[in-house]
């Protein structure tokens, strides 16, 4: 079939583009740009990124922050916009960081460090000034000065807000940061008010958004109470004008007693956090949706998967036929990950399909909502044992978020550990790890570029290195007699696996699920490296702690015992031990996957060698015919996906 020939608009703006250069002429021309339409502009600037000469060019254009606002401010161009940033950060043209910097300079000289500007705007009211802007008040045009500051400084912070989310979305936290936290200070300048509340919400959700994602735990917190106590401020005072208009004093003679009934009705800052105290609040449905899923993300980052859920289950409730789409995906897809962990898989699997179908009918099949959505598609599928779908849907979201973000991203660092890691879980019979390794190894290597050497993203793509390093000196063990390469290839794995558990314990502490996991990894590690004491204590604390936080019957607590069970019984000769271990594991897996769980292989071979061991025909020959009906569900799964 023929290609369909350019259209002439197209062609008109490949022949303008190509003719661009650092001549005198065209420089007029390039200094043009600005004037074109927006949507014209983007378009251009997205042919630019196409020729290498013209990179520098595009690196000026785009670090005009007037420009740069005025093109993220149209939902629509923000894919070509990502392109366009990304082009350039691809290219080690330092885009990010230069507008970062512009607009942190110019906050800070234009308005936070000029007293007359602080004056006015801490004199001003918010509300009075918003209500002449929309009746197309004139003095913006000359005739009040202070008027026409604050108005200034309005913009600023809405720009401020515009461009820290943009940089966030994109995958730039750090410098997101840097934008949020300045813009914060300028909100907190303005007089108190409802509306100075509404703005300041809607930049700490977003500041949490880029703190949480970039592992700022600490900072996270902080952020995380100054958005509950503005929430209970606005709700209390909402309340207490409620009441006030429901029992208006009719005299004089009864406004004391009017003043009495308020005085006495308190409303602590604790009750304030109750769902039923939401349904009296003033503050927009969205808005809520949006601070209390980003508070479920930050639980969930840290595994206090109660909390998480709570409150995306509390986030769900503000969702509405109003609500925008993209606010009801990112609800959903955290309901459905809150769900996941807490083992209710019917749920996340509504939830989770209804976010994929909305993202993909909302933004299309190329967009990053969508990308995000199938990553906690693959999550889920990781999830309920159905590996080879989930990397399937892992790679569709891989190969979105490359052709949006390019090969120098966060975003596609954590697609590729997330790829590494199912790819490792799906390899893990066969030993063919070279996929795993690909992926994890890039991982390593982009966020080396873009993060510090201690970061817990960082740690955390190591840690899956490390589990595959261990199955390769595991398989060159069995292979070989290559003692030096499989002593070295597990001393890696050692190192990688303390350096993640040292970082765990220094932003998690000791009682926390991550932590838990890293003493698991080490107790595996162990007992490959033939160290079994040090591996029973890891494997006990990992039990410890996993049964403390999650409860005796999650999954996490089941493979840790069938961890230990595995020492005791081929390393340790404990076998009374494990047995009792292996029958829990059993039991936790079939109460929560079912019958034909992938996992249940290992705790039905465990068994079977121990009845060998131990000369107990009778329970060999029926864990025997067991694994046999286990191999049967296996094949009859298979074949039906």
């Amino acid at each position: 079939m023929a290609k369909e020939p350019a259209s002439l608009y197209n062609q008109c703006l490949l022949a303008y583009v190509k003719n661009l250069n650092h001549n005198v002429a065209s420089l007029d021309r390039i200094a043009e740009l600005r004037h074109l339409p927006t949507a014209i502009l983007a378009t251009v600037y997205e042919q630019m990124c196409n020729f290498d000469s013209l990179k520098d060019i595009l690196l000026v254009q785009l670090t005009d922050l007037d420009t740069f606002n005025r093109l993220i401010r149209q939902a629509s161009l923000k894919q070509i916009m990502f392109k366009c940033v990304q082009t350039l950060m691809t290219a080690h043209r330092m885009v990010v960081s230069e507008l970062q910097t512009n607009f942190c300079r110019s906050t800070s000289v234009y308005y936070l460090q000029n007293g007359a500007v602080t004056g006015a705007v801490r004199d001003a009211c918010l509300e009075d000034h918003a209500g002449a802007r929309q009746k197309g008040d004139d003095r913006d045009k000359g005739q009040d000065t202070s008027w026409r500051v604050v108005a200034a400084f309005v913009d600023q912070i809405d720009n401020g807000i515009r461009l820290g989310s943009f940089l966030c979305e994109s995958g730039w936290l750090e410098d997101s940061l840097h934008v949020f936290n300045i813009t914060l200070d300028m909100i907190q300048l303005l007089r108190a008010s409802y509306m100075r509340h509404l703005i300041e919400l809607n930049c700490i959700q977003k500041l949490l958004c880029a703190q949480t994602a970039f592992c700022c735990f600490k900072e996270a917190n902080v952020t995380c109470a100054q958005a509950l106590a503005i929430i209970d401020k606005l709700t209390q005072q909402h309340q207490q004008d409620l009441k006030s208009s429901s029992q208006p004093c009719s005299s004089s003679s009864s406004s004391s007693s009017c003043s009495s009934r308020k005085s006495s009705h308190s409303f602590s800052s604790g009750s304030s956090h109750g769902e039923d105290v939401d349904a009296l609040s003033n503050i927009p449905n969205s808005l809520l949706a949006n601070i209390y899923q980003q508070i479920s993300v930050l639980h969930f980052y840290r595994s206090e998967y109660d909390l998480s859920y709570r409150w995306s289950i509390r986030a769900l409730k503000h969702i509405n036929k109003h609500t925008p789409d993209r606010i009801i995906v990112d609800v959903l897809r955290q309901v459905a990950k809150s769900c996941v962990v807490k083992r209710q898989f019917q749920s996340a699997s509504m939830l989770i399909k209804q976010a994929v179908c909305r993202a993909r009918n909302s933004f299309g099949t190329n967009h990053q909502k969508y990308a995000d959505a199938l990553l906690d598609y693959g999550f889920f599928l990781l999830n309920v044992d159905s590996i080879a779908n989930s990397v399937a849907v892992y790679t569709e979201a891989h190969e979105i978020l490359c052709r949006i973000f390019g090969p120098r991203n966060l975003h596609v660092a954590v697609a590729h550990e997330d790829l590494a890691y199912c790819l490792y879980v799906l390899e893990y019979s066969s030993g063919k790890f070279d996929s795993a390794t690909a992926n994890v190894e890039r991982a390593i290597d982009i966020m080396k570029e873009l993060v510090p050497s201690n970061h817990l993203m960082l740690a955390s793509a190591k840690r899956v290195k490390a589990l595959i390093l261990e199955e390769i000196a595991l398989d060159t063990m069995a292979s070989t007699i290559d003692y030096n390469r499989c002593k070295s290839l597990l001393e890696q794995s050692e190192e990688l696996h303390r350096s993640a558990l040292h970082l765990s314990l220094e932003a998690f502490g000791e009682t926390n699920v991550q932590t838990a996991k890293h003493y698991g990894n080490l107790g595996r590690l162990y007992q490959s490296m033939s160290k079994f004491d040090d591996a029973e204590q890891m494997h006990k604390r990992a039990i410890r702690i996993k049964t403390h936080i999650l409860g005796p019957y999650d999954y996490e607590v089941g493979l840790s015992i069938g961890h230990l069970a595995s020492l005791y019984n081929y390393h340790m000769q404990k076998h009374q031990e494990a047995e009792e271990l292996y029958l829990k594991s059993i039991e936790i897996s079939l109460r929560l996957f079912g019958e034909s769980y992938s996992g249940l292989e290992y705790d039905y071979r465990g068994l079977i060698h121990i009845y060998e061991y131990t000369g107990d025909q009778a329970r060999y020959d029926q864990y025997s015919n067991v694994l046999e009906e286990w191999r049967m569900l296996r094949e009859n799964n298979q074949a039906v996906r």
